[in-house]
C-alpha cells in the first residue's frame, strides 16, 4: 500500500458514483430513521409530560429497554433474532426499526422536555376558544414547543446519520460499508476514508445550516415589545343603568361548586344573568373570584351544580332527580366556545401574530375559511384601535396591547357572554386605561359581560351588578349604585374602604 496521499484517488472516490449512491442511501435511512422516532417520540412525550396514567407501565418498559441497552445489540438483535421468531425483514426493514426504535426513546425526552417549556395557560386559553385537546395540541402547543425541541432534535439527526454506520455489522450497504469495500478494493483506504469523512461532513453542515435557518424564524416571535405612548384616561361615566328584570335570562348557574382536594373553593353557587348585563365580581384575593368565573365556561368543570347558557347545558345537563349527566367532550367544547374568555395575563398564541390569534378561534372552531377569518380578525383589531399591530407577535406588543389582542381574540368567537378575570391588574398603570376604555365601550354596545376587577371606579361606572365574594360564597349580590353606595356586609364595606384608601394614596 502507498504511504503517500494520492489526490487523484481521493478525488476519484468523492465523485464515485457507489459514494454518491451510498450517501443517498445514508441519508434518506437517517432521515426515515429520524422521522420514525419523531413519531414515537410525538406520541410518548405528552404521556411523560402530562403523566397519562394507564400508558405508564407500558412507555416505561419501552424507555428502559431501548435507552439501557447499546444500538449495536439492538441492531443484531433485530437481524439475528427476528427470524428465528418467524419475522423475517430485509436489511433496510431491519435498520429502519432498530434505529427508529432507539431514537423514539431520546426523542420521547426530547419531546417532554419541549412541551414542559409551554406553560400550562397556553392549553387552557386554546380550551377556552373551544378547542379539543388533540387540535389544541398540534395548533398551540407543539408549535411552541418546538423552539425548545429543535436543537437537540438536529443534533440527534446529525448523530443518526453516523448512526447508520453501524447497520454495517449485517451488511447493509450504506456510506461506511461502502467505503470499507472501496477501501479493500482499491487498497487506498486513506484517501477512501478522507472522502467519505468529507461526505459526511457536509451532510451534517447542510443540517446544521437548515437548523440555524428554522431557528432564526422561530426567533421572529421573541423580539422586545415597542413602547407606545398611553392614551388620555377616559373619564368616569355614571353609573350604568339596570337591567330590566323582565329580560330573559341568558345564563344561569344553579348551586355550582368547586373543590381542591379537601379545599372548597366555591361554595354552591346560583346566579342569573341576563342579555346586555354588566356584572362585576369582586372580592379580596383568594375569595373564588376567578373560580367561579372558570367554573362557568367549564373550563375548570364544577364538582356539583349545573350550567345553562341560552337554555342549553355548558358541560352537564340536569337530572329530575336533582343529579347531572355529563355532556360528551366535543358538545363540551362547542358550548365553551359561545363565552369569550379574557386572562389576567392574556394567554396569546406566541408563535402567531396578532391577527393569526384572532382567527384562530374562528377557523378551526367556527369553520370560517382562513381569508375571511384573518380579514374579520383585522377588523377586530382595528376596532380596538390595533390596525397597525395586525401582523406583529405578541412578544413585540405592550401589556395593553397585548390584553386588547385578547379582546379581539375573544370578541372573533361572536359569543353569547365575555369574561373577563382581571384583565388590568396584570399590566402598567399606563396601560390599564387604554384596556379599561375597550371594555368600557364593549358595554356600551350592549356586550353581556362578567368581569372580575378591583376596579372600584370602573366597576362603579361599567357594571349593573356587584357580586361580592368572600371566602367561597356570595355574600352581596346587589345593583351597582347600592353596593357602593351602602354594601351590607361588613366585608364589603372594608373591601371598598381598602380600596379608596389605595385610589387616594
Amino acid at each position: 500500500m502507498d504511504a503517500e496521499f494520492d489526490l487523484a484517488a481521493f478525488l476519484g472516490a468523492l465523485g464515485s458514483p457507489l459514494i454518491a449512491q451510498a450517501a443517498w442511501t445514508t441519508l434518506w435511512v437517517a432521515t426515515a430513521a429520524q422521522a420514525i422516532g419523531t413519531l414515537i417520540g410525538l406520541v410518548i412525550g405528552p404521556v411523560l409530560a402530562w403523566r397519562m396514567r394507564p400508558f405508564d407501565l407500558a412507555v416505561g418498559a419501552y424507555l428502559w429497554l431501548f435507552r439501557g441497552t447499546p444500538l449495536l445489540a439492538q441492531i443484531l438483535f433485530f437481524y439475528a433474532a427476528l427470524p428465528q421468531m418467524g419475522i423475517r425483514l430485509g436489511l433496510i426493514a431491519t435498520g429502519l426499526l432498530a434505529l427508529g426504535l432507539n431514537e423514539g426513546a431520546r426523542m420521547a425526552e426530547i419531546v417532554r422536555s419541549g412541551l414542559l417549556s409551554v406553560p400550562r395557560e397556553q392549553r387552557e386559553a386554546a380550551s377556552a376558544l373551544g378547542l379539543r385537546p388533540l387540535p389544541a395540541f398540534f395548533l398551540v402547543v407543539l408549535p411552541q414547543a418546538m423552539r425548545a425541541i429543535l436543537p437537540p432534535l438536529a443534533s440527534n439527526y446529525t448523530y443518526m446519520i453516523k448512526a447508520t454506520s453501524l447497520l454495517s455489522v449485517i451488511s447493509f450497504a450504506e456510506l461506511l460499508r461502502t467505503a470499507q469495500l472501496l477501501a479493500q478494493s482499491t487498497a487506498r483506504p486513506l484517501e477512501i476514508y478522507a472522502a467519505v469523512a468529507l461526505v459526511y461532513l457536509a451532510i451534517v453542515s447542510a443540517v446544521t445550516l437548515g437548523q440555524a435557518m428554522l431557528e432564526r424564524r422561530l426567533d421572529r416571535a421573541e423580539a422586545r415589545p415597542t413602547p407606545v405612548a398611553p392614551p388620555d384616561a377616559p373619564p368616569i361615566a355614571a353609573a350604568a343603568p339596570a337591567v330590566a328584570p323582565a329580560t330573559p335570562v341568558l345564563l344561569e348557574a344553579r348551586g355550582i361548586a368547586r373543590r381542591h382536594g379537601g379545599f372548597v373553593a366555591l361554595h354552591a353557587t346560583s346566579l342569573v344573568i341576563r342579555p346586555g348585563e354588566v356584572v362585576a365580581i369582586m372580592g379580596s384575593s383568594g375569595s373564588g373570584k376567578s373560580t367561579l368565573l372558570r367554573c362557568l365556561n367549564w373550563l375548570d368543570p364544577p364538582d356539583e351544580g349545573v350550567v345553562l347558557l341560552g337554555g342549553c347545558a355548558v358541560g352537564a345537563t340536569p337530572r329530575p332527580d336533582g343529579g347531572r349527566t355529563m355532556l360528551p367532550a366535543a358538545e363540551q367544547a362547542a358550548m365553551r366556545a359561545r363565552f369569550g374568555m379574557v386572562f389576567q395575563r392574556f394567554h396569546l398564541f406566541a408563535h402567531l401574530t396578532a391577527a393569526e390569534n384572532v382567527a384562530l378561534g374562528p377557523r378551526r372552531v367556527l369553520g370560517t375559511p382562513r381569508p375571511r377569518a384573518l380579514e374579520q380578525a383585522r377588523v377586530q383589531l382595528a376596532r380596538l384601535g390595533l390596525a397597525a399591530e395586525a401582523e406583529r407577535f405578541p412578544a413585540t406588543l405592550s401589556g395593553g396591547q397585548r390584553q386588547r389582542v385578547a379582546i379581539a381574540r375573544a370578541l372573533a368567537m361572536q359569543p353569547q357572554v365575555l369574561l373577563f378575570d382581571e384583565p388590568t391588574s396584570a399590566l402598567d398603570p399606563e396601560a390599564v386605561q387604554e384596556v379599561l376604555a375597550a371594555i368600557r365601550g364593549l358595554a356600551e354596545g350592549g356586550a353581556t359581560m362578567l368581569l372580575v376587577t378591583h376596579e372600584v371606579g370602573f366597576a362603579r361606572a361599567a357594571a349593573h351588578r356587584v357580586l361580592f365574594l368572600a371566602d367561597g360564597r356570595v355574600v352581596e349580590d346587589a345593583p351597582s349604585a347600592e353596593f357602593f353606595a351602602a354594601p351590607r356586609d361588613a366585608r364589603a364595606r372594608a373591601f371598598l374602604a381598602d380600596h379608596h384608601a389605595e385610589g387616594s394614596s
